[in-house]
């Protein structure tokens, strides 16, 4: 059976602007919440699994919560990436909640070419995809050297960083859930 041997952190804490409802907590095939659906049919792949969020006191389940560090107030998966890294110290392989057709496949592959990168990203033919990846923590001075000056861009850091894309052709597999008709979708391709 596939295994990838790298803790996995589903990010949790975005502000979901463009849903109009916490995405992190809609309800998405027969799980009460699509983080629940996400942890269901990823544990069985990942060394162990863990929920990022700003706060977890949002959840009504049990889990493994990361929260973001304390000291910054901001919305940002930059700062998600740093507390995630800090927590571990080792490289991690980080998945947006509201990528719920992701499969353990392509962190595979991911894994597979991490080598001495500092980050493994997936492409796909619409766009490169962030939150579908492997960090190292070897970016952790470089994440804080950019918030130090409000910047909160994670393209920033991994053009400063030896970073490593694996191409896919199915853009399917990235299907994010940013607006009720993209969530509409996605529980009818379930």
């Amino acid at each position: 059976m596939l295994f990838i041997p790298l803790p996995l952190v589903i990010v949790a804490g975005g502000k979901s602007s463009r849903m109009g409802s916490d995405k992190a907590l809609l309800p998405f095939g027969n799980f009460k919440t699509l983080t629940e659906f996400q942890l269901h049919r990823l544990k069985p792949y990942f060394a162990s699994l863990h929920v990022s969020a700003k706060n977890s006191a949002k959840f009504e389940f049990d889990a493994s919560f990361i929260e973001d560090i304390g000291s910054y107030s901001e919305h940002s998966p930059l700062i998600a990436l740093l507390s995630i890294l800090e927590h571990f110290k080792t490289p991690v392989c980080i998945l947006s909640v509201d990528t719920p057709f992701v499969t353990p496949e392509v962190f595979e592959k991911l894994y597979e070419q991490l080598d001495h990168h500092d980050a493994v990203i997936a492409t796909s033919p619409c766009s490169s995809h962030q939150l579908c990846a492997i960090y190292a923590p070897s970016i952790i001075e470089k994440i804080r050297e950019l918030l130090s000056h409000n910047e909160h861009k994670i393209r920033l850091v991994l053009q400063q960083s030896n970073t490593h894309y694996v191409t896919f052709e199915d853009d399917t597999l990235f299907l994010n859930l940013n607006y009720p008709e993209e969530y509409n979708k996605a529980q009818e391709l379930l």
